[in-house]
């Protein structure tokens, strides 16, 4: 008995071959392409956690600035009675708005811009020997 008479030396193990050949590739082609839109999606992903961040980062400076342009007006009605309409500050500027004044009390809306980032503050006080604060809210 030879030792080679089971084995198929034939045509058909040569197609077994060339088809486990193309499946071996689809294989790792379909893989790859699948490896590789989950890596484009974790990084899209990323890319918009950091965008998203540093929006809110300007947000937060453009609402820091407003506030402090609001400290900043209360203390000049505090001391000459009247608000500028531009406030100028390290941190950028604002504009003042006098929406109403009447006898002691003062509704005064400020806005700041910061890095494209627009905040607005709307402040009602009623100044007599010092400025006293009713209201103070983001609009």
């Amino acid at each position: 008995m030879d030792l080679f008479e089971n084995c198929r030396w034939g045509s058909a193990n040569n197609e077994e071959m060339k088809n486990n050949g193309y499946i071996a590739i689809s294989s790792v082609l379909i893989v790859g392409v699948v490896v590789l839109a989950i890596s484009v999606t974790v990084i899209v992903n990323g890319i918009n956690e950091v965008q998203s961040a540093f929006s809110g980062s300007q947000r937060e400076k453009a609402l820091a600035l407003v506030n402090g342009c609001v400290r900043d007006g209360l203390i000049r009605l505090n001391r000459t009675n009247s608000v500028p309409a531009t406030i100028i500050l390290p941190e950028g500027s604002c504009t003042a708005t006098i929406n109403s004044r009447v006898g002691n009390r003062w509704d005064i809306t400020f806005s700041g811009t910061f890095s494209g980032y627009t905040k607005n503050m709307k402040v009602n006080v009623t100044r007599t020997g010092s400025v006293t604060i009713n209201s103070w809210q983001e609009i």
